[in-house]
């Protein structure tokens, strides 16, 4: 599954929120307004953050890249949030460790064998500090949209 296909200036926002749950709702509100997910989609969203974090902290970054079960998704995508206020996600695989996090990659996805190569481009992605600089710097939802799509080209 080619990560370009899933991503749309309009499914990208600025996000001023406050807490975690006000992001990952405002991101799953876009992707129903879309309609790319079901009703059930942000509270399924949310359960399993609380379940299971996905905050994950490189050197110079921190993201989250919350999702659920494909029951709960219409059609594949993915929507990003730049916080403007770094919010703090536990970390993936931890209880308790937290990561302040500037950039939510909050994916939709029909079929599980997508969700480990999406989520593959994301986690190479957020290890190359040249392009997440660019990410977090950028003005608009096209230079978001922009610096992905030359990421992933660059990997094939």
């Amino acid at each position: 599954m080619n990560v370009n296909d899933l991503i749309r200036e309009d499914l990208v926002i600025f996000s001023n929120a406050k807490t975690k749950t006000e992001a990952i709702s405002e991101l799953a509100d876009v992707l129903y307004g879309n309609n790319k997910v079901k009703e059930s989609y942000k509270k399924a969203v949310l359960e399993r953050e609380a379940a299971f974090p996905t905050g994950l902290e490189t050197e110079h970054f921190g993201i989250a890249i919350p999702h659920t079960d494909s029951l709960h998704v219409k059609e594949p995508a993915v929507s990003i949030a730049l916080l403007e206020n770094k919010l703090p996600f536990i970390q993936m695989g931890s209880s308790d460790e937290d990561v302040q996090v500037e950039v939510i990659f909050m994916l939709a996805l029909k079929k599980a064998e997508d969700q480990l190569e999406v989520l593959q481009v994301f986690v190479d992605l957020i290890q190359d500090d040249s392009f997440m600089e660019r990410l977090v710097t950028s003005k608009n939802a096209k230079e978001i949209i922009q610096t992905i799509h030359e990421f992933s080209e660059q990997m094939t």
